[in-house]
């Protein structure tokens, strides 16, 4: 399930390493729509493709095999803040990777992109958070498209749909599901 509003992004979907460049290309079009520069909306994407992976590799599968997340992507002012919800209530572990390693660094890498980072842990799983600043992008209330924005039915499935661009604002900062 995804929604999507002016200046945010909010999905919820079984997190597969098949589905991550969707979810990049999804983010990206709502990053270019809110006129997010490029150097951070590659620093957003990295970030969230980091913590998705995550997800991916970290998190236990509920009864039915899945590894259910929310991604929730936000234009703010002065940049964009982007929280992932796992249902995975061990906190995250930071890995001192040898140079020979082929993991290991993503989250270190991840944390010296970011301008700011936490992680919130609740009976349920736990909220990891970012912010990346963008000075010189617009301010987030930008005039109504009178277009909608791609938006896919299910996250790397392809199928797409256009979705309306509501006149509605988004969740407050720091507000998530967990």
């Amino acid at each position: 399930m995804s929604r999507s509003s002016r200046g945010q992004y909010d999905a919820t979907f079984n997190v597969e390493a098949k589905r991550l460049a969707g979810v990049r290309r999804i983010v990206r079009e709502h990053l270019h729509w809110w006129d997010i520069g490029e150097d951070a909306v590659d620093r957003v994407l990295f970030a969230i493709n980091e913590l998705l992976t995550n997800v991916v590799e970290h998190t236990k599968p509920d009864e039915n095999g899945c590894r259910m997340a929310s991604l929730l992507v936000q234009h703010v002012p002065g940049g964009v803040t982007a929280v992932v919800t796992d249902h995975d209530a061990r906190p995250l572990m930071r890995k001192t990777a040898s140079p020979l390693d082929e993991s290991g660094r993503g989250l270190t890498l991840m944390r010296a992109l970011v301008d700011e980072s936490a992680v919130s842990m609740c009976e349920t799983g736990k909220d990891v958070w970012f912010f990346i600043a963008d000075p010189a992008s617009s301010p987030p209330n930008l005039p109504e498209p009178t277009t909608g924005i791609p938006v896919a039915l299910d996250p790397g499935s392809g199928d797409t749909a256009t979705t309306p661009r509501p006149n509605q604002p988004g969740l407050p900062l720091g507000e998530t599901p967990c």
